[in-house]
């Protein structure tokens, strides 16, 4: 291993670190969150994970920064709190495939008055990226602007296609993504992901983890998984030779840093 790539290393293990000058405490409104998960039997990631990628996010400083799979807001109540005492991004993107849950993102970013330069995406976000591409096709000219537009805006994969609005579809390319998705569509969503990163920008992920014992041939959630797995896999292998990958064992999971080179 070269001298450089020792010192990468050294970086991304440092980046991924505990910050000790931050709260280990959750944040009121996520601690609330939380509680409407579990009546919502919904699930996030646990609170380690998420309060280290609170702590990683403050330590890079994004200008832009989409988190993919926001669910309803469980780790952007964390990232809101923080940018309360710190500098916000330029722009700050919530992508998530369920309207009611776009509503409820909106209600939040309301709370935090962050509604110059935050907004929500309610689709999926490897269509998102498809329409943005297609966007900026069609309008080459077209610089973005540091605010998002207001307000909840939807992909429907048919009325309103990229490239007949004014405004972009995304505001990529992006020096963070944050991605929480299933499984069996994890490995796409982290193609689009690199898709639409800046150069030196950073993917965050969580590893998924390994199916186990005998899935039968008809059992169709479980063969997604297996499917979605090795999908991970694979997408691992093949990012190693283009990117740096970092892998962070936290409790509850493995948070997994991919840095553009």
């Amino acid at each position: 291993m070269s001298d450089a790539e020792v010192g990468v290393d050294e970086a991304l293990s440092a980046l991924l670190g505990k910050d000790s000058k931050r709260s280990r405490d959750e944040p009121l409104i996520a601690a609330n969150i939380g509680v409407q998960l579990a009546h919502m039997e919904l699930s996030s990631w646990p609170i380690a994970i998420r309060r280290r990628v609170r702590d990683v996010v403050g330590r890079l400083q994004p200008k832009r920064i989409c988190e993919v799979g926001a669910g309803i807001g469980h780790l952007s109540a964390w990232l809101l709190d923080m940018w309360e005492d710190s500098p916000a991004p330029e722009n700050y993107q919530m992508v998530e495939g369920g309207g009611k849950f776009g509503i409820i993102l909106l209600r939040l970013l309301r709370r935090y008055d962050a509604g110059e330069w935050a907004s929500v995406k309610v689709g999926r976000f490897e269509q998102l990226v498809a329409e943005q591409k297609a966007w900026s096709a069609a309008n080459p000219l077209v610089t973005l602007s540091t605010g998002p537009a207001h307000g909840v805006a939807a992909s429907d994969g048919g009325a309103g296609m990229a490239g007949e609005g004014d405004e972009p579809i995304l505001a990529s390319p992006f020096d963070c993504i944050i991605i929480d998705v299933e499984i069996s569509s994890l490995a796409d969503c982290l193609d689009s992901a690199l898709a639409s990163l800046a150069k030196g920008g950073m993917i965050l992920v969580v590893e998924p983890e390994v199916p186990t014992g005998d899935v039968a041939a008809d059992d169709v959630v479980g063969q997604s998984q297996v499917a979605g797995f090795q999908k991970w896999m694979d997408f691992i292998h093949r990012v190693t030779v283009e990117c740096d990958v970092a892998f962070q064992p936290l409790y509850g999971g493995t948070l997994v840093a991919i840095h553009s080179k």
